[in-house]
């Protein structure tokens, strides 16, 4: 790792790019913070490395910097948002603002995003929903990446799953955030860039065979094999065919016939009012024993036993005052990039 570059600077950078690329300023700013999220986080396969796969899908017209974002479906509890194809932050935080809103008067909202692009760290949706004293589910499903259980091709998206929960009184929330693939898509392009060997557990060739190249995996592999693969089809089920939009079944028929089938997303954002659920002061002593009795736990190795979560705010306070430690390959890609469009970086 090379020295940290400061939160402030990293954010404009970024935003530059994206409004560079035609995005608005505000929209522009959003997709940084959420790349940051990550960023902060050390997930770096979901930090600022996506910038020059965002700008090419914009320049490319896969995701539109100017989107209609509008209601399609507006119910009490239940609504779906038109995303017009764009940016993934942008498109999750409209579903996210009409969850929250529509579970604080009905005590529970399930909001659908229909036609967006890369949802990023969905974790970043749901602890937002836990801050604010709700329980936040969140799921995005997109186009194949992932074999399906017993299948040697790639036919199901990585399907991202996010729920989060109030922490005791003043503890983080509780995030839990995962992908139904062994690794997520950014991790293994990582293992590509640095070259270093994975797992055979993780990902296929393209001829459907298990590797340990990085360079040579091109399918991953679901986590806990028919398990991982029926959630990625609920998945799908859930966002792409209860909104219209369906995602899986168009690009394999787009692979069987030569065609290349374009990026897109949909999603998912369902808010319950907890403090609808009882009193306040007994949720919290409730979340306080739990997390006591795991942080007891006996450790089966050198480190300690810790709750969905934590290890990645541990990451963020420390981060969010030295700066963001960027991978090394991360920064070369993103000199390359800013370079070629006559932009400096921040470091």
């Amino acid at each position: 790792m090379s020295a940290p570059v400061a939160v402030a600077r990293l954010r404009g950078f970024s935003a530059g790019l994206l409004e560079g690329a035609g995005m608005p300023a505000a929209d522009a700013l959003e997709v940084a913070d959420a790349l940051l999220w990550a960023d902060l986080r050390a997930v770096h396969s979901h930090g600022v490395s996506r910038l020059p796969q965002y700008v090419g899908w914009i320049e490319a017209g896969e995701l539109n910097p100017r989107p209609s974002v509008s209601l399609a479906v507006d119910l009490p509890s239940l609504a779906m948002v038109e995303g017009d194809r764009c940016a993934g932050a942008v498109g999750m935080r409209r579903a996210t603002d009409e969850a929250i809103a529509r579970a604080g008067a009905t005590g529970c909202a399930s909001v659908l995003l229909r036609a967006t692009t890369h949802t990023g760290s969905i974790g970043r949706y749901t602890e937002r929903m836990a801050r604010e004293g709700l329980l936040g589910i969140a799921g995005s499903a997109s186009v194949p990446l992932m074999a399906y259980h017993g299948a040697s091709c790639a036919a199901l998206s990585t399907a991202p799953l996010s729920i989060a929960a109030p922490g005791a009184p003043g503890a983080e929330p509780v995030v839990f955030d995962m992908a139904a693939s062994r690794v997520s898509n950014g991790r293994l392009k990582q293992a590509r860039r640095s070259g270093e060997a994975i797992p055979e557990d993780w990902a296929l060739d393209a001829r459907g065979k298990p590797t340990t190249d990085a360079a040579q995996a091109s399918i991953l592999l679901p986590v806990g094999g028919a398990k991982g693969s029926g959630l990625a089809l609920m998945l799908e089920m859930v966002a792409s065919l209860a909104t219209g939009n369906p995602i899986l079944a168009p690009a394999l028929a787009a692979r069987r016939e030569g065609r290349r089938y374009p990026h897109v997303q949909n999603a998912f954002v369902v808010a319950i009012d907890a403090r609808r659920l009882g009193p306040q002061a007994t949720r919290g002593q409730a979340a306080a024993e739990l997390a006591a009795a795991i942080h007891a736990l006996p450790p089966a190795g050198d480190a300690p036993v810790l709750l969905p979560g934590e290890r990645g705010h541990r990451r963020r306070q420390a981060q969010a005052a030295a700066g963001i430690a960027l991978p090394a390959g991360v920064r070369r890609d993103l000199e390359a990039f800013a370079a070629g469009r006559g932009v400096d970086v921040p470091w």
